[in-house]
């Protein structure tokens, strides 16, 4: 199957987030975080940001942040009813609640073996809080109510129309944005500026392949060795590397959960929830297992941050992509000029 445009873009993003936010790692153990700790955007990040019409300006507050997500938000959703108009349907765009997570909220810093120490990695400890129910705002579809006034087959175009058709089959599908509906070809436009695929269709397939051989560079195994000897040595002998470390975690918080438990998933199926549409009652949580989750989630992020300082982790991740990153432009760095240039022409339309 041939991989889209967009997935790659997806792709692309996460890398960027993922040492963007191991760059909030401390390095001395403490509540700071050094100097050379500090993310910074390689050569090849730089075009992406062009590319991909994101920032790498690190002064923006998170005010900023939330602001322009929701200006995306907005022209998305305009765009939406657009297209739905086109396509002989009504639409009112959906507000974007406006609620963000800060990290100004914290009593700690995120990243610090403090937090590690409080709060583990957040998967059970809940670091930001719960609202109030008095202050929690439910999302309410401003379509529903025109949709439910619909026949079965009205309804199905709409949604088709909206979202594209429904997958058929088992199987995975990978996403495209050519038959994701309205919703697809606006988010193309709003978040990836609109350029054709086939265009850049080779550099895009050049870029794939630079992520995939990355995380196998003999430098980048070596490091997650190192750490994870360091982990063996503290008890953690199953973890194979920093950015997988929380994967089973969360698998054991989630079957923790009860949602995936056999006899709910028979009640879930057996509901009737066009007469009770709430749905069956919440599972109930053995919290003796939940706190001794919670210990055990403390006490391997506690490791995993000491781990990440002895080894140097992230100033020595950061060094080796880079370096990679900048062998990838001196090979392409005329067709991402161009993909860049196009991008960001297309964006100002």
């Amino acid at each position: 199957m041939t991989t889209t445009r967009s997935s790659r873009a997806a792709a692309a993003a996460a890398a960027f987030a993922v040492l963007a936010l191991a760059g909030c790692s401390s390095s001395d153990g403490g509540g700071t975080t050094s100097p050379s700790d500090e993310w910074t955007p390689g050569p090849l990040d730089e075009y992406q940001a062009r590319i991909y019409g994101y920032s790498l300006d690190d002064d923006r507050t998170e005010e900023e942040l939330q602001a322009e997500s929701d200006r995306q938000n907005r022209r998305v959703e305009e765009l939406v009813a657009a297209c739905m108009q086109e396509e002989g349907f009504d639409y009112t765009p959906a507000e974007s609640s406006g609620g963000s997570i800060s990290s100004d909220d914290l009593d700690v810093e995120w990243g610090t073996r403090e937090f590690a120490e409080q709060y583990g990695y957040g998967i059970s400890t809940d670091p930001w809080g719960s609202p109030d129910d008095a202050e929690a705002e439910e999302w309410v579809d401003p379509n529903q109510e025109y949709v439910e006034q619909m026949s079965e087959s009205e309804a199905a175009a709409w949604s088709e129309a909206l979202n594209g058709p429904p997958i058929e089959g088992d199987g995975e599908q990978e996403y495209d944005w050519t038959t994701a509906g309205c919703y697809g070809a606006a988010q193309h436009e709003v978040y990836e500026g609109g350029v054709e695929s086939d265009e850049f269709a080779g550099i895009e397939d050049e870029l794939e392949r630079f992520y995939e051989a990355s995380s196998a560079d003999p430098q980048v195994v070596a490091l997650d060795e190192a750490w994870s000897s360091c982990m063996a040595d503290e008890g953690y002998g199953e973890l194979t590397g920093v950015y997988s470390a929380q994967d089973d975690l969360y698998t054991e918080y989630n079957a923790l959960q009860g949602w995936e438990d056999p006899e709910y998933l028979a009640l879930s199926e057996t509901w009737d929830w066009e007469a009770e549409p709430e749905g069956p009652p919440t599972p109930e949580v053995d919290e003796a297992a939940l706190a001794a989750f919670t210990e055990k989630e403390i006490g391997q992020a506690v490791a995993d941050v000491d781990c990440q300082e002895q080894v140097d982790f992230m100033a020595e991740r950061m060094r080796i992509d880079h370096e990679l990153q900048q062998e990838f432009v001196d090979q392409h760095g005329d067709e991402l000029e161009a993909w860049a240039t196009a991008a960001t022409a297309a964006r100002e339309q």
